[in-house]
C-alpha cells in the first residue's frame, strides 16, 4: 500500500477511484476522462517544447471521442493506462536513481589518515587532498586511489574486474579505488580526490548511461500516428459527403485505438509471466521489445559464463617419489591455514579425492609470496610458480627443491556451448567482455570461435558498448558484478545473473535472471520473440478489423451503437490473441 501513496502514483490512483465511482454515476467517468485529457495534454506540450513530436496522439482522440460517443467507461479506461504507465516510468526512474545513490553510498564517509607526526585522525574523504596518507585495514573498501606504501599488499579487486582472485601489490604500484584489502592494514599515499577516483566513475558512468539512453520506440507508436490521420480522414469524409454527423461518430467510435493500446501491453505482460515461471525477472515490458531486436550479446566471464570458482585440474608430480594423493595432502595440511581461494581449491580437492590428513606446524604466510609449514618433520613451502605457462601455477617446495606444480582453472558452467549455438541461430554475434587476461579467457573459450576483449576496466566495457550502439548495433550485455553496472546501464539490454546479490548491478540492468543455468538467456530471447510476434500480430489484426469497420460505418451500414459493440468486439478478439504470449507453447 505504500507505493499509492508515492507522488508518482496520486494521479492514477485518483483516476482508478473515479472509475470505480462510475459504478454509481457516469459523472465520475468523465471527471477521470478529463484528468486524463489534462495530464496528456500538458505531457504533449512539455514534448513539443523540446521538439518531441512524438505524441499519444490516438489515446487523446479516444478519450476526445469518448466524451462524444458517450462511451464513458472506455475512456475511464484509457485514462487509467495513461496515467499508471506514465507513473511506473517515473518509479523505474526513481528506483535506479536510488540505486545509484546506493551506490555512491558503497564508498567511506570518511578515512582513517596518518599525519606527518605518525598519529592518526580521522578526515571526511570529501576533504582528503592528494598526497596525503590514509590507512586502510582489512576487509576495507579502498576508498581512494593512490599509490601504496607498505610493502606489500593482497586486494579483492572484484568491484572491478569482476575476477574473484586476489592480486599481489608492491610498494609504489598504483592502487584504484573500490578493491578490498584482503590482507594487511595499508598505508596509501591519495593521488587525485573523491570525485576523480576510480570508483566513483564507475558511479558517473551509470549516470551517464541513465542520462543518455535512448528512448525506446513502443511497437504500436509505428502505426499511431498513420492509424489517426486515416481515422480522421474517413470520418470527415464521412461528414463531408453525407452531412450525418452520427456517421463521423460511428466511425471515430469504431476507432478508439483498444487494439493499438491494449496489445502489445498485454502481450509483453504475458510474456514477462511466461519468463517469471522460469525464474527470469523482466522489468519492463518494452525490454522484450528490445530482446527481440538484439543482435550483439555481450557476456561477462567470471561467474557469468564460468562458475566463479576456482579449482584445482592437475597435479604436475615433479619428484617420483611421493604420489599425487600424497603431495596433495601436504599442500593441503599448509593451505588449510590460509583463506586465500587457491588455499581453499586445494582442500577442497584433497577432501573429494579422499586423500590423507595430514597436520602441519609452524605455519607462516607472507602475503603476496607465499606460505610456509612443517608437515612430517620437513619444511615446505607454497608459492606462485615461476613459470611461462598460462593460468594459474603455483609449486609446491621442499626446502628450495620444487616437487610438485598445481593447476588452478575456473570452469565452464555446463550448457555454455548450447547456448552460443541457440543465440547463433537467431542471428546473434556474441562477445566477450572480461577482465581476466587474454591467454585465460582464450584458453578456456577460444574453441567457441568468439570475439574475446580481455583486461577491461567499467570504463572500457562501456566503451566498447557504445562502439557497438554507433555502428546502429542492438545491444544486450550479460553479466553479474558491480564491474558490470555501466555497461548495464548503456546497453540497450542489460541482463544480470542475481547471485552475487549486488544491488547495484542488479537495479541498473533491465533483467534478472534467478539462477545460475546459462540456457535461461536463451528461454529469455525466446519469450521476447514470442511476445513481439503475437503483439504484432494483434496489433495488425485491430487494426485491420477496425479499418474495415470504419470503412462500414463511413458507409452509413453501421451506426454509432453498433459501431462501439464491434469495437468491443475486436478488443476482445485482440485481447484473446495477445493471451498467448503468456502460455508455455
Amino acid at each position: 500500500m505504500k507505493y499509492l501513496f508515492r507522488k508518482e502514483f496520486r494521479l492514477p490512483f485518483l483516476v482508478f477511484a473515479l472509475l470505480i465511482a462510475g459504478i454509481f454515476s457516469a459523472l465520475f467517468w468523465i471527471a477521470s476522462i478529463i484528468l486524463g485529457i489534462v495530464k496528456i495534454s500538458w505531457d504533449s506540450f512539455r514534448k513539443i517544447r523540446e521538439r518531441n513530436y512524438s505524441l499519444d496522439y490516438i489515446a487523446l482522440l479516444a478519450m476526445v471521442v469518448s466524451l462524444f460517443a458517450e462511451q464513458y467507461l472506455a475512456g475511464a479506461v484509457v485514462a487509467l493506462m495513461i496515467t499508471g504507465g506514465e507513473a511506473l516510468e517515473e518509479y523505474a526512474s526513481a528506483r535506479a536513481e536510488g540505486a545509484l545513490r546506493g551506490l555512491a553510498e558503497r564508498i567511506p564517509k570518511s578515512c582513517t589518515m596518518r599525519l606527518s607526526d605518525g598519529k592518526t585522525a580521522v578526515k571526511p574523504i570529501q576533504d582528503v587532498a592528494s598526497g596525503e596518507t590514509i590507512i586502510v585495514k582489512k576487509n576495507e573498501i579502498i576508498p581512494l586511489d593512490g599509490t601504496l606504501l607498505s610493502d606489500k599488499a593482497l586486494l579483492n579487486e572484484a568491484n572491478l574486474t569482476g575476477e574473484a582472485l586476489p592480486v599481489s601489490y608492491a610498494r609504489g604500484m598504483f592502487i584504484k579505488s573500490g578493491s578490498i584489502n584482503a590482507g594487511e592494514t595499508l598505508d596509501i599515499a591519495v593521488e587525485g580526490g573523491f570525485e576523480t577516483s576510480t570508483y566513483m566513475r564507475i558511479v558517473h558512468l551509470v549516470d551517464e548511461a541513465r542520462n543518455h539512453k535512448a528512448r525506446i520506440v513502443r511497437l504500436a507508436e509505428k502505426v499511431n500516428f498513420p492509424f489517426t490521420l486515416v481515422a480522421l480522414g474517413l470520418a470527415l469524409g464521412a461528414y463531408f459527403f453525407s452531412g450525418e454527423l452520427s456517421r463521423a461518430l460511428a466511425v471515430l467510435v469504431i476507432a478508439t485505438p483498444c487494439p493499438l493500446i491494449i496489445a502489445a501491453p498485454v502481450a509483453f505482460i504475458g510474456g514477462l509471466s511466461r519468463a517469471a515461471r522460469r525464474n527470469i525477472i523482466v522489468k519492463r515490458p518494452v525490454t522484450l521489445e528490445e530482446l527481440a531486436r538484439t543482435n550483439v550479446v555481450f557476456f561477462d566471464k567470471t561467474g557469468t559464463l564460468t562458475l566463479g570458482e576456482i579449482s584445482l585440474k592437475k597435479i604436475e608430480n615433479m619428484h617420483a617419489s611421493e604420489s599425487e594423493e600424497k603431495l596433495l595432502a601436504i599442500a593441503s595440511a599448509i593451505e588449510f591455514h590460509s583463506i586465500h581461494p587457491l588455499a581453499r581449491a586445494v582442500s577442497t580437492a584433497n577432501s573429494s579425492r579422499g586423500a590423507a590428513m595430514l597436520e602441519a606446524r609452524n605455519v607462516r604466510e607472507i602475503t603476496g609470496e607465499g606460505i610456509s609449514g612443517d608437515v612430517e618433520n620437513r619444511r615446505y613451502t607454497i608459492t606462485k610458480a615461476n613459470s611461462s605457462e598460462s593460468g594459474i601455477v603455483l609449486s609446491l617446495l621442499e626446502g628450495k627443491r620444487e616437487i610438485a606444480r598445481f593447476h588452478f582453472e575456473d570452469e565452464i558452467k555446463e550448457n555454455v556451448g548450447k547456448l552460443f549455438r541457440a543465440l547463433n541461430a537467431r542471428g546473434i554475434t556474441i562477445k566477450m567482455l572480461t577482465g581476466d587476461k587474454k591467454e585465460n579467457a582464450e584458453r578456456l573459450f577460444g574453441k567457441f570461435g568468439i570475439s574475446i576483449l580481455a583486461e577491461c576496466t567499467p570504463e572500457s566495457k562501456y566503451l566498447a558498448i557504445d562502439d557497438a550502439k554507433k555502428e546502429g548495433q542492438i545491444v544486450a550485455m550479460v553479466g553479474d558484478g558491480l564491474n558490470d553496472a555501466p555497461a548495464f546501464a548503456h546497453a540497450n539490454v542489460g541482463i544480470v545473473f542475481s547471485g552475487t546479490e549486488n544491488s547495484a548491478s542488479i537495479e541498473a540492468a533491465g533483467v534478472v535472471i534467478l539462477g545460475r543455468d546459462v540456457m535461461l538467456i536463451e528461454e529469455l530471447f525466446e519469450s521476447a520473440t514470442r511476445s513481439v510476434r503475437i503483439a504484432g500480430q494483434s496489433i495488425w489484426g485491430g487494426v485491420g478489423l477496425s479499418s474495415v469497420g470504419m470503412v462500414f460505418a463511413a458507409f452509413g451500414f453501421i451506426p454509432p451503437i453498433w459501431g462501439a459493440l464491434t469495437q468491443e468486439v475486436i478488443d476482445v478478439a485482440v485481447i484473446l490473441n495477445s493471451l498467448r504470449a503468456s502460455s508455455r507453447t
